[in-house]
């Protein structure tokens, strides 16, 4: 656990730094996150707390309210910002090789993309999940409900694309996979089978045709869901079948 002031952001020469490190060229204990040569206070920014967070909805909601002051949306462009916070959070997000180097993985889990190059952007650890709950609050919790140092799967398919980001789609697909009983996902939810996130995802791609998401509820879009979907659906939903459309 290590308390920050406030949140900061690195400069070039801390930017450069934190790259260094991902790429296991210099080791971590080298940087300084607070050193004022590599990194600056975010101005209106509260303290900030690293810990071993239980879920990335956990970490969300300490992120935001250390930005509790500022408008997130002007923040997300910030490289600097997110990159900081995902260096301060390095033990939380990625394991250690037995010689005590990170082990990172895929670049853009690490490194902050431009939020407008969503296919890299969405895949970030830090960044993402905090545009998830803050555009979505609890209507994102079945693709926060994990570890914060796991990509899962429906978050992938889920957030794939950036019009994905409908309230009342995105309520359909807590209402499928998420359980309220244990705060994770149901069993099943995810491979390729029917009813599963990745079929979600294929499917909005057919409701968008035919209906404007953006006028339907959470219940008029699982009244036309395929049957397959079904299993997924609290049992009182469930009595009302599904299947006003044909799976694709």
């Amino acid at each position: 656990m290590t308390q920050f002031a406030s949140l900061y952001e690195f400069n070039a020469a801390g930017l450069d730094a934190f790259q260094q490190v991902f790429t296991g060229q210099i080791d971590d204990s080298a940087v300084d996150p607070v050193d004022p040569s590599l990194a600056s206070r975010v101005s209106g920014s509260n303290g900030f707390t690293t810990r071993d967070f239980e879920s990335a909805k956990d970490m969300a909601e300490a992120i935001l309210v250390s930005m509790k002051n500022l408008s997130l949306y002007d923040l997300l462009p910030r490289t600097e910002l997110w990159a900081w916070l995902t260096f301060v959070l390095r033990d939380q997000l990625f394991s250690r090789s037995s010689d005590g180097t990170l082990k990172v993985g895929e670049v853009h889990r690490w490194y902050p993309s431009n939020p407008n190059d969503w296919q890299k952007g969405q895949r970030h650890l830090v960044r993402m999940p905090v545009l998830l709950l803050k555009s979505l609050g609890s209507s994102a919790d079945h693709l926060l409900c994990g570890l914060p140092s796991i990509l899962p799967e429906i978050r992938e398919q889920l957030t794939s694309q950036q019009d994905m980001f409908n309230a009342a789609f995105q309520q359909v697909a807590r209402t499928l996979y998420f359980d309220d009983a244990t705060g994770m996902l149901k069993r099943g939810a995810g491979g390729k089978s029917g009813g599963t996130p990745r079929r979600l995802a294929t499917l909005r791609k057919q409701l968008d045709v035919t209906w404007d998401l953006e006028d339907l509820d959470p219940s008029d879009i699982v009244s036309r869901l395929p049957k397959e979907f079904g299993r997924f659906l609290p049992k009182a939903t469930a009595e009302k079948p599904p299947g006003h459309m044909r799976a694709g």
